[in-house]
């Protein structure tokens, strides 16, 4: 049943020019959100406590900026699972990440919008700390499911390809 989903991943494992292309709206999207979090520290706008330290900002984000990495890989080997492995240890990342700051919430979300010109506010403006929360969870439920997914299919793709080679 799943050997089906994997014969088809390996088959489109190649991607294209259009494909590699795509690969850098995961980077603007990155950005936007690593500026948007870097604008809270640099205009020290309230949405950090004073609980926030440096190690929390690592944990913040490490993960995103680690986040780059595996479509720059896509894009620079034109291949989607050669970067499978740098997938998983993001996602791993992320889901690290995420429960810690369940247990340690250093954000006051009052302040979350701040840095978003005053028409936009309204988009995030209603997402409190309760919400957020559930975000976080969903994160770390969802990624411990992806992180088994992703490295099943990264071994079975991979041995696929190695037969067809």
């Amino acid at each position: 049943m799943l050997e089906h989903a994997w014969k088809k991943e390996a088959e489109k494992d190649r991607l294209n020019g259009t494909e590699r292309a795509t690969q850098l709206v995961g980077w603007i999207f990155t950005a936007i959100a690593a500026w948007f979090l870097l604008a809270h520290w640099a205009d020290d706008t309230g949405f950090y406590t004073s609980e926030f330290g440096r190690l929390d900002a690592v944990l913040l984000l490490g993960p995103l900026l680690f986040g780059l990495l595996p479509p720059l890989v896509r894009t620079l080997r034109g291949s989607k699972n050669i970067a499978r492995p740098w997938d998983i240890l993001g996602s791993m990342l992320c889901v690290l990440s995420s429960a810690y700051f369940l247990c340690a919430f250093p954000f006051d979300m009052a302040f979350f919008a701040v840095p978003l010109p005053d028409g936009l506010e309204p988009v995030i403006d209603w997402v409190s700390e309760d919400i957020a929360k559930v975000f976080l969870a969903i994160g770390t439920v969802g990624g411990t499911f992806g992180i088994g997914w992703t490295t099943l299919t990264y071994f079975k793709v991979r041995e696929i390809l190695e037969r067809r080679a």
